[in-house]
């Protein structure tokens, strides 16, 4: 009886094992997503993905690799199902065929937040796959012979929450523990596969009496605390703060246009500037004024400019920052936005420009994966194309990305180009302070904190709307009045560390 239970395991002992020794000859990145390879189905998948999207270096190495591990995935499915017959096989393939599509997309998604740093398409990837475990993951071990019946079965047991419910919660957990501890992350192999095992063995027992009410009382849990989680993520608005000498100079992010990023909304004079301290950088360079559009003030110097011109080649951008800054009132102010921030910080810590403060809105302190250039064999070849021929969607969403435009090749093209920047220590003269927003954070895989005199705490406020919330205000006024900041609570960062491990390798996992 036993070695006939062993007999049925020990395919996902193999395979845990082929996992630790192709981590340990580092054949697969190790990362905290490394955990889901022996997870179940469609997470198992949806890793496969990620690896394969980021490492093949091309097109016919990409096919080869999906092809076996498709093969090996529908086998180990099969035999957990009770054997290598045709009717399992061809049940496991299909279950795998159907779940392609959205798996591919919410990886893809996934890869492409992480490549242009933008999180907006990375929640709703980790909220995708998240329903496809949680709709899928039971339906090969209810018993039925043909998937259709199987899922109608599923569906009838209330999608087996009572086993599915801790075992998400299960891997949550291991992937938490892995992201905070990087060395136990080959070891938590094995123990992500007894999970596994534990949750298909307990998939045999019966199920609920009431699975539907169970079932809707889970979704009536999550609504509410989604409602919760919401309506608390207000900030007060501050004071006003003192009048400040001197001028404030705001540049905007990428794929801005003149009067038209959220920066320019800032409510300066809370911060304590009139409009006459208060000027406007133009990527366009120097000129008489641009359109006022969305800014608080008019803009009074520069030369109108469009998005495309965000996507100039870098030191060109920083060449204009220091022609527009250096003529400026002292004490000089500057507060930037995105990936203005690493415009400022080369133009400062190289010296071409002297200022006293930086306000740095939603820095990413790190490009942690990049593309390859077009039609160039290397790591990340596939994904590169993908990313390419998806790019035109982008203007559906009025986000205009341009993945071969100087500034993207250059920056997030480039894996360490934002940490070679930031590397560079800014001028002792120099106070600086860190704004970033809570939800950008699963997209920094290193850290988020830069080297500056104040890291603020991560606000609940989305990456676009950072410059103009209040949470951003209260940490201007009280750094520039060397004020202490509020106070960090503990667990805001914890999201990310529960998410992160589903988020692509990056950063040393990848390099």
């Amino acid at each position: 009886m036993r070695e006939g239970r062993w007999r049925r395991w020990w395919p996902l002992a193999a395979t845990a094992a082929l996992v630790v020794l192709l981590a340990a000859t580092n054949a697969v990145p190790t990362w905290p997503g490394l955990i889901h390879l022996v997870a179940l189905p469609p997470l198992d998948q949806f890793t496969d993905l990620r690896i394969l999207l980021s490492r093949a270096s091309s097109w016919p190495a990409f096919l080869v690799l999906l092809a076996g591990v498709a093969a090996a995935r529908v086998a180990l499915m099969a035999w957990l199902l009770g054997g290598l017959d045709a009717r399992r096989l061809r049940f496991a393939a299909l279950f795998y065929t159907v779940a392609f599509g959205p798996v591919l997309l919410a990886a893809f998604a996934d890869a492409t937040a992480y490549a242009v740093l933008y999180s907006r398409l990375f929640w709703p990837a980790v909220a995708l796959i998240g329903v496809l475990v949680l709709t899928l993951g039971p339906v090969p071990w209810q018993g039925g012979s043909r998937l259709r019946a199987a899922v109608a079965l599923t569906w009838r047991r209330g999608l087996r929450v009572e086993v599915m419910l801790p075992y998400c919660a299960v891997i949550l957990a291991l992937g938490a523990v892995a992201e905070r501890v990087p060395v136990l992350t080959v070891p938590l192999v094995p123990v992500s596969a007894v999970a596994t095992g534990l949750a298909i063995r307990a998939m045999g027992r019966p199920a609920l009496r009431r699975p539907g009410a169970v079932l809707t009382a889970l979704v009536a849990v999550l609504a509410a605390a989604s409602l919760v989680f919401v309506a608390t993520r207000g900030y007060d608005e501050p004071e006003p703060g003192p009048p400040q000498p001197g001028s404030l100079l705001i540049l905007s992010g990428i794929n801005s246009a003149s009067g038209r990023g959220a920066i320019h909304a800032t409510d300066v004079h809370r911060l304590g500037y009139r409009c006459e301290q208060v000027y406007y950088f133009s990527y366009a360079g120097p000129g008489d004024g641009q359109p006022q559009r969305d800014a608080t003030c008019p803009i009074r110097t520069g030369a109108p400019y469009e998005p495309s011109d965000t996507q100039r080649p870098f030191d060109e951008q920083v060449d204009l920052f220091v022609e527009q800054a250096s003529a400026l009132p002292r004490p000089l102010v500057v507060a930037a936005h995105s990936h203005a921030v690493w415009v400022v910080w080369e133009a400062v810590a190289t010296g071409r420009v002297d200022v006293d403060a930086l306000l740095l809105v939603g820095p990413f302190p790190s490009t942690p994966t990049g593309y390859p250039p077009p039609h160039v064999n290397a790591p990340g070849r596939v994904f590169g194309d993908l990313l390419r021929a998806a790019a035109p969607a982008t203007d559906l969403v009025r986000f205009h990305f341009d993945p071969d435009t100087p500034a993207a090749r250059e920056l997030l093209g480039t894996a360490g180009a934002a940490e070679s920047i930031l590397a560079q220590p800014l001028p002792a003269t120099v106070r600086a302070t860190s704004l970033p927003a809570a939800t950008d954070l699963p997209l920094m895989p290193d850290d988020w904190q830069l080297d500056v005199e104040r890291n603020g705490c991560p606000a609940r406020v989305a990456h676009p709307y950072l410059p103009r919330s209040a949470a951003f205000e209260d940490a201007a006024i009280r750094f520039l009045n060397g004020r202490p900041p509020p106070p960090c609570p503990p667990w805001r960062d914890w999201g990310a560390v529960l998410v992160r491990p589903f988020g692509v390798p990056a950063g040393p996992a990848l390099r």
